[in-house]
């Protein structure tokens, strides 16, 4: 089976909208995350009052995004911060073959408010047009602007973010909100899909960001990619030596 055919098929296997059981199965991984990033290692969160600060911005949508580092960034990271209510939980650009690839795990995601993306397909695909459509609406969205995992978990993916962040901000004028995790990689090595303990995880969120109406796209992903770079110059300041 050709690429193109299996992107296809991961994209019928989609059903968007809630069903009566979608929120308990929410609850559950909610708990398991929590479970496994605060009980079996050590979640540090700093700077979550900046999240806390936007759950009450009214009809505005906000987007987060952050680095990618392991298959589980999200959910194990994203469910320990926001509100547990099934309204609330974020919904989050996903790989459409490697969750979307199969029935059950179709069923599983899309419960889970995973929408899935075929990469490098530009913004003009039904996943992204979703998206958009709910930051539109108020909602909260996460994305990996990276657009894939990194190998390196002392840097972010180079050279630069794919154009998508740009152009889903540009044309929904959300509030952006980045943050940087570092120790996904010791938990959820690559190559593996059963979570370890005792591990440390940092998280740290920068400040909010807004656009104005006339900025590019181009300048939308290059404030982005900046502000994202910046702090993961503060949790690897030796790093930021070593690059500059």
């Amino acid at each position: 089976m050709s690429e193109y055919d299996r992107e296809r098929r991961a994209l019928d296997r989609w059903r968007p909208g809630q069903r009566w059981y979608h929120p308990a199965m929410a609850s559950v991984v909610i708990r398991a995350s929590r479970f496994v990033m605060q009980r079996l290692n050590h979640l540090v969160i700093e700077g979550g009052e900046r999240f806390e600060a936007l759950l009450e911005r009214g009809d505005r949508g906000l987007l987060t995004f952050s680095n990618h580092v392991s298959l589980f960034d999200d959910p194990l990271l994203v469910c320990n911060f926001g509100l547990p209510g099934y309204r609330d939980v974020r919904w989050v650009a996903a790989d459409a073959i490697n969750f979307f690839g199969s029935g059950p795990r179709s069923w599983l995601f899309t419960a889970g408010k995973a929408v899935p993306v075929v990469r490098g397909a530009g913004l003009k695909q039904p996943g992204l047009h979703f998206l958009a459509d709910r930051l539109r609406e108020g909602a909260w969205v996460h994305i990996f602007p990276e657009g894939g995992r990194t190998r390196d978990p002392l840097g972010l993916m180079q050279p630069s973010f794919k154009p998508g962040i740009g152009r889903l901000i540009a044309g929904t004028n959300p509030v952006a909100l980045p943050f940087y995790h570092h120790g996904m990689h010791e938990v959820l090595p690559v190559g593996t899909s059963a979570p370890r303990r005792g591990k440390t995880v940092r998280i740290l969120f920068g400040e909010a960001m807004q656009f104005a109406a006339g900025e590019t796209p181009d300048t939308i992903t290059a404030r982005c990619y900046e502000a994202l770079s910046a702090l993961e110059s503060q949790l690897h300041p030796a790093r930021a030596t070593v690059t500059a």
